[in-house]
């Protein structure tokens, strides 16, 4: 994540003057002001353009100065600070810093700060802040699908090691391509308190976009009656404090439905819950045949705040529509899915098998697409069924790497693939720059 970006420039009298700074509460100490600068004093035998490295607690800082200009018009540098975990992306972002300082400072003074602001989207994205509340009873896999979706747990470790019961209210804070998700879940044991206390809804319950009441099969099935009148407490709540936010359901753990009877009474649950509630309903699972409907699911609740889920979601099926067999997603760089299509076919019983042998593969492929060493990492079996991962060094917008799937699709057909998707979303992101 990119913290911030400031020009100095140099006065004899005064020392280093703050020119431009992003954003504007980016916190600079008069001590690192100076550090910045002695570390490009220390240098003065170089008359050249020099970006340096400084390593400060958890913060990485990346310093432009062009040695060259000094004894004229004294040190003009511009720092980039980015969180130390960018530190595998640091090549593509001292690149970029390299660049865009060159094309800063040989510009008059009167026309820097302009250019400056004007193409901050180098470094920052315009982002949407949303927030969602998960509410429900115990035990219900809020906690469980909150893991799998935005931070890239596999399914299969929390089926076999569920979490700790959450307690109070808990919230967490996401990237997820376009939007700034702000992710509260709530106890279920505390559910009733919650839903009865003034002072828990309103931090609970203000400036909530999306409210997710999720409940499981076999709660529905021994006591449908709690679940409806929950789900009622908190449309009355939303409605009397006049909360802008959306109730959407989740029924949970469809997995415990006998297959040959899951399509019929799913659509007897639809019925029943359009007649008492009127309200959106998904039917998910965190087992490997039904994983694909959370992640369905998201996509359509946050598509409707996000562009880029809905451009992403295009681009990807423009590939896959016309073959059998096939699919193809996007992680971001905490390894979730964000985006994903697959075509009527596929068999669903290899995703749980596909989701695992990348995450094997994820980190050894990062380091080494880091390195230069690697584009892809191709797998492919005597049977003509292909994996392909290609990494996207989109770092600075939260994308990592691009997965296509087929057994009908060849190797090489999936590399023009990939190279045409990559293509695409390059366009996509510098679209602005290369205006």
């Amino acid at each position: 994540m990119v913290i911030g970006i400031a020009l100095f420039s140099w006065d004899k009298k005064v020392g280093a003057v703050l020119e431009i700074k992003h954003p504007e509460n980016l916190d600079l100490s008069q001590n690192l002001i100076n550090k910045i600068y002695m570390t490009h004093a220390y240098r003065q035998e170089n008359q050249k353009e020099e970006l340096m490295e400084i390593n400060l607690e958890n913060q990485i800082i990346l310093s432009y100065c062009d040695m060259s200009k000094v004894v004229k018009l004294g040190y003009e540098i511009i720092i980039l600070i980015v969180h130390e975990k960018e530190k595998i992306h640091l090549k593509n972002l001292k690149s970029e810093l390299f660049e865009f300082a060159r094309e800063v400072l040989n510009k008059p003074k009167i026309e820097r700060k302009k250019y400056f602001f004007e193409n901050l989207d180098l470094f920052f994205k315009e982002t949407v802040k949303k927030k969602i509340l998960l509410v429900g009873r115990a035990a219900t896999g809020k906690s469980s699908i909150k893991q799998v979706i935005f931070e890239g747990k596999m399914p299969q470790e929390l089926l076999s090691n569920p979490l700790e019961p959450t307690r109070g209210l808990t919230p967490s804070v996401y990237s997820w391509l376009d939007l700034d998700l702000g992710i509260f879940d709530s106890a279920g044991q505390e559910l009733d308190y919650l839903l009865d206390d003034k002072n828990e809804q309103t931090l609970a319950f203000e400036n909530t976009d999306i409210v997710i009441y999720m409940f499981d099969y076999l709660t529905w099935i021994e006591n449908n009656e709690i679940i409806i009148k929950d789900i009622k407490k908190v449309s009355r709540i939303i409605k009397q404090e006049s909360y802008n936010a959306k109730i959407i359901l989740f029924l949970h753990k469809i997995d415990l439905i006998k297959e040959e009877n899951r399509e019929q009474n799913i659509k007897n649950i639809q019925r029943e819950i359009k007649e008492q509630l009127n309200l959106q309903i998904y039917f998910t699972s965190l087992y490997p045949n039904l994983i694909y409907n959370i992640y369905n699911a998201f996509y359509e609740i946050l598509s409707n705040f996000s562009k880029e889920t809905i451009y992403f979601k295009e681009v990807l099926d423009e590939k896959i529509k016309d073959n059998s067999k096939s699919m193809c997603f996007i992680t971001n760089q905490n390894s979730s899915i964000v985006v994903q299509t697959m075509s009527n076919d596929f068999n669903f019983k290899l995703i749980n098998q596909i989701h695992r042998l990348i995450a094997q593969f994820d980190q050894s492929f990062e380091d080494m697409s880091i390195n230069d060493n690697i584009d892809y990492m191709i797998l492919s079996s005597l049977k003509n069924f292909n994996i392909i991962m290609k990494f996207l060094n989109l770092s600075n917008y939260d994308l990592k790497n691009l997965i296509l799937i087929s057994e009908t699709i060849s190797i090489i057909q999936l590399i023009e693939f990939c190279e045409e998707i990559k293509n695409t979303l390059n366009r996509y992101f510098y679209k602005d720059i290369q205006k």
